[in-house]
């Protein structure tokens, strides 16, 4: 039986090699190729002896793609290594569009391996803030208008979501952070727990426990991921909790 070329999108997890869900580790350690972004293949370059590797930039993301259908079609079995996970601000959409585009659907097949997005690693670094209902919301307006960002995070916050900000304060926007947290204390308690994770999972791991009104913007950058409880989220001690409801 004559096998198609295959790609596989993986999610790497929190950021060490430990933190790889066992399918991921073992599908890059099969893998002939792997692909990514650099600083993602720095995070775990010890398993990429002997192997063909291709990485690059930021805004880059379409040559990665790229460079993954062509090694596939050449006959090399191909792994794209993204942060966290590779369908959660990751490459397993654009590679789906680019095969589609191709028309290569029908002869390059497509494994979406799932990883430890950064919301669930922090909110276990945290104790329990997501128990229930929540949402992801991305900071940076590389690929999404600004306008679209503010009004999720308003439609967020009016439906009482625990809210995880990605990428929430670079250098070139310094200001959205502020303007994404006056957005949410608009329609929430300023003493609503916010819990803030820097290199979740890496050296240098931070963690600063915060209430919405106090939150040290100064102290944000790329690095972190920042979770904002609802109404039902308290402080236990260290821990940020988020109550289901149950009657104790």
């Amino acid at each position: 039986m004559i096998c198609k070329p295959k790609i596989f999108a993986i999610g790497i997890g929190p950021g060490e090699i430990s933190g790889m869900t066992l399918r991921a580790f073992e599908t890059i350690k099969l893998c002939e190729a792997v692909i990514g972004y650099s600083a993602y293949i720095q995070q775990i370059r010890e398993l990429l002896v002997n192997k063909h590797v291709f990485e690059n930039g930021m805004g880059k993301e379409k040559e990665r793609c790229q460079k993954a259908i062509d090694l596939a079609l050449e006959g090399k079995s191909v792994c794209m290594v993204c942060s966290g996970d590779a369908g959660l601000y990751g490459m397993a959409g654009l590679l789906y569009e680019l095969l589609e585009k191709k028309g290569l659907l029908e002869q390059v097949e497509m494994e979406v391996i799932p990883g430890v997005t950064s919301a669930l690693s922090c909110s276990a670094l945290l104790g329990a803030p997501i128990v229930e209902d929540f949402c992801t919301i991305s900071l940076s307006d590389y690929m999404t208008p600004y306008s679209t960002i503010l009004k999720r995070i308003t439609y967020a916050t009016k439906g009482d979501f625990t809210i995880v900000l990605y990428n929430p304060r670079s250098l070139q926007r310094p200001e959205y952070l502020k303007e994404a947290l006056d957005k949410v204390i608009q329609e929430r308690d300023g003493k609503t727990p916010v819990g803030i994770v820097r290199n979740a999972g890496r050296e240098g791991q931070e963690i600063i426990r915060t209430t919405l009104d106090q939150v040290p913007t100064e102290q944000v950058d790329m690095f972190c991921t920042i979770l904002i409880g609802n109404t039902k989220t308290r402080w236990i001690g260290d821990y940020m909790v988020t109550s289901r409801g149950y009657d104790l």
